[in-house]
C-alpha cells in the first residue's frame, strides 16, 4: 500500500538533513555549513556541503542535491517510500498507509502464488520419484527448505482437486500464467516438474521455474510467462534469500540459472543471484546497486556465455557497479563446476579479473596480426572493450581504463577516446541491429552451412560467380552473402564460425554444398512452376464456367 501524504509531509517537516547525513558521513564544520568528501563520486577535496539552516545538501563536484529523503534514497539505493519509512523509524513517526484497488488485486495474486507454492511443497513430500530425483541431483534437504522447492504432480486430478477445494478461480490461475486448457480440462503447465518458486526482492512469490524429471520432456526448463506480478527483466532469483550476505559482502556472483545458483549455494557460495531466461537488464543492475559495489559474472563457459558476460558488463558498469569475470574451462556451467568442490570454485572466483583487464590480456595473447583469423579475433575483442567503455558513465573510472589501455596497447589516450566516441555512434544502430536481425532469422546454422559461410569469408571472390545472382539461398545464408557483397561490417556476427578451428573448408567441400543449394533451388523452381500452371488451369476453368 502507498504511504499517506500526511506521513510524507511529517517526515519532510521533522527530518533534519544534518542529523541524517551525519549518520553516514563524517562532517566537518566550516562557518555555517558542514563539508565532507562526496559519497556519490570520487574526489580528494571535499565539495559535499550540508546546510542545516536551509535543510539541504549539495555537492559542487557532481551536482547532486536535495533534502534528507533524497540523501537516504541515493546513499542506500532505495526507493522514495523505503527512504521515508527508514527516516520515520529514526524519528519515531508512525507510518500510515492508504490502499487502492490495484494493490489489493496484487496482494490477492501474491496470496494465490503462496497457496500454489504450499501445494507444490506438499506434493514433493508425497512423491518418492521427485524426492529421489532431487537426491540424485545432489539437492540437500536444507536447500529444499531454504528455497521452498516443490513438485507439480503428473496426475492432473490432484491439481484439479486442490483448486476446487480452495475455490481458486480459473481467471486468477490464468493471471499468474499457471494453466493451460485442453478440451475443457485444466492442466498445470508445470506438471511432472520440480518447482522452484521465484521471489522478488521483497519476498513475494511472483512466478515459478520448473525442471522436468523426465529427461525426454522438452523444454527441460520452463519458467512462468510474463504476468501482472512477474517481470523477468526486474527479478533476480535468489536475491531475496541471499540479500543479507550479498549486502554484507557488497559483492554478488551472477549466474544464469537456478540450478547454477543452488549448486553454488550448497557448497558455501551464498552471495549469488541468477537471471532467469533473459539477459541481464538495466532493471537488474538498478536493483543490485542497492546491495553491492562489485559483481562477479560467472556464466556458462561456452561462446554464448562469454558474449552474455560481456553484455552484462556493459550494463553493470553503466550503473556504476565494477565487474570481474570468472573465467573457467573445467566445466560447462557453474552447476557442473560446483561438483569440483568449494576450494576449486573459490579459487576461480578469487582469481576473477576486472572485465577490461581480462579482455586486454586476451588481446595481448594474439601475437600474429598478419594471420587473417588472428586479426579478426583481435578486432572482435577490441570492439568488445570499446563497447563496454562506451557505457561507463563514471568519468574517473573511464579515464583510468583508458590510461590502462594506452599503456598496454601502446596507443595514446586521445586515440582510444576517439575510438570510444566512434563506437558510441555505431553499435546500437549497426552492430546491435545486425545482431537482432540474425536472431530474427534464427541463425542456427548446420555444420555444412557454417563450412559454406566460412569458405566465402576466406574467399570472397567466389561471389563474383553468376550463380550467386541466379539462385535463391536460404534466407539466413542470403542475408550474410548480401552483407559480404555490400562490404558491411558483418565479421562480428559470424566470429564464432570464423574462429572455430574445427571448421576447415576446402574448395571441394564448398563446391559440393553449392551444388546441393543449386539442386534444391531447381527443385523449388520446378515445384513453383507446376503450382503456377495448376493455378492458371483452375482459374482458366472458372473463367470458362463464368
Amino acid at each position: 500500500m502507498a504511504i499517506s501524504p500526511e506521513t510524507i509531509d511529517e517526515v519532510r517537516r521533522v527530518a533534519n538533513v544534518y542529523d541524517i547525513v551525519s549518520d553516514y558521513l563524517s562532517l566537518k564544520k566550516t562557518g555555517s555549513v558542514y563539508v565532507a568528501l562526496c559519497p556519490f563520486h570520487n574526489e580528494r577535496t571535499p565539495s559535499f556541503v550540508v546546510s542545516p539552516t536551509k535543510n539541504i545538501f549539495k555537492c559542487f563536484g557532481c551536482g547532486i542535491s536535495g533534502n534528507a529523503i533524497k540523501f537516504v534514497m541515493e546513499y542506500e539505493k532505495i526507493s522514495f517510500s523505503e527512504a521515508v519509512i527508514k527516516i520515520a523509524q529514526k524519528y519515531g513517526i508512525t507510518v500510515k498507509y492508504i490502499g487502492n484497488d490495484k494493490e489489493k488485486h496484487l496482494k490477492g495474486l501474491y496470496s494465490l502464488t503462496r497457496q500454489i507454492t504450499d501445494f507444490y511443497k506438499n506434493q514433493l513430500k508425497e512423491s518418492q520419484v521427485a524426492r529421489e530425483y532431487l537426491k540424485k541431483r545432489g539437492i540437500l534437504p536444507q536447500t529444499i527448505i531454504d528455497f521452498e522447492i516443490g513438485y507439480s504432480p503428473e496426475n492432473p486430478e490432484r491439481f484439479n482437486k486442490f483448486i476446487q477445494e480452495n475455490n481458486i478461480s480459473i481467471e486468477d490461475l490464468n493471471k499468474i500464467g499457471l494453466i493451460s486448457v485442453h478440451n475443457d480440462k485444466i492442466y498445470d503447465k508445470f506438471s511432472g516438474r520440480i518447482i522452484f518458486p521465484i521471489k522478488d526482492h521483497k519476498g513475494n512469490i511472483v512466478g515459478f521455474g520448473g525442471r522436468a524429471i523426465d529427461e525426454n520432456r522438452h523444454p527441460k526448463y520452463l519458467n512462468s510467462p510474463e504476468t501482472q506480478v512477474y517481470k523477468k527483466s526486474k527479478v533476480l532469483y535468489g536475491l531475496f534469500e541471499n540479500s543479507q550476505i550479498i549486502k554484507e559482502k557488497s559483492q554478488v556472483v551472477i549466474v544464469e540459472g537456478y540450478m547454477d545458483l543452488i549448486s553454488l549455494y550448497q557448497i558455501g557460495i551464498k552471495n549469488v543471484v541468477a537471471t532467469l531466461g533473459t539477459a541481464l537488464t538495466k532493471e537488474h543492475a538498478n536493483l543490485l546497486k542497492r546491495y553491492v559495489n562489485e559483481a562477479i559474472v560467472m556464466f556458462d563457459s561456452d561462446e554464448a556465455g562469454k558474449k552474455a558476460a560481456i553484455r552484462a558488463a556493459e550494463i553493470l558498469l553503466s550503473e556504476g557497479i565494477t565487474v570481474r569475470y570468472a573465467y573457467y574451462t573445467e566445466a560447462k556451467d557453474p552447476d557442473e563446476l560446483s561438483k569440483k568442490g568449494l576450494n576449486a570454485v573459490k579459487e576461480i572466483i578469487n582469481n576473477a579479473e576486472d572485465i577490461i583487464f581480462f579482455l586486454t590480456r586476451k588481446l595481448k595473447e594474439i601475437n600474429n596480426l598478419e594471420d587473417k583469423h588472428q586479426l579478426m579475433r583481435y578486432k572482435t575483442i577490441y570492439n568488445y572493450i570499446l563497447m563496454i567503455l562506451a557505457n561507463v558513465n563514471d568519468h574517473g573510472l573511464k579515464a583510468s581504463y583508458v590510461n590502462y589501455l594506452s599503456q598496454m596497447l601502446d596507443k595514446t589516450p586521445s586515440k582510444i577516446e576517439s575510438e570510444i566516441d566512434d563506437i558510441k555512434k555505431r553499435p546500437e544502430k549497426e552492430y546491435r541491429e545486425m545482431e537482432e536481425e540474425i536472431d530474427k532469422l534464427n541463425l542456427k546454422l548446420s555444420y555444412k552451412e557454417k563450412v559454406f559461410i566460412k569458405y566465402i569469408y576466406q574467399n570472397p571472390e567466389v561471389l563474383k560467380d553468376e550463380i550467386f545472382d541466379k539462385i535463391s539461398f536460404p534466407e539466413k545464408i542470403q542475408y550474410i552473402i548480401d552483407l559480404i557483397k555490400n562490404n558491411a561490417e558483418y565479421e562480428l556476427l559470424i566470429s564464432d564460425i570464423i574462429q572455430d578451428t574445427k571448421i576447415q573448408p576446402s574448395y571441394e567441400s564448398f563446391q559440393d554444398i553449392l551444388n546441393e543449394f543449386v539442386k534444391k533451388h531447381e527443385k523449388d523452381s520446378q515445384r513453383l512452376m507446376r503450382e503456377a500452371m495448376l493455378n492458371e488451369k483452375i482459374l482458366g476453368g472458372h473463367c470458362k464456367n463464368d
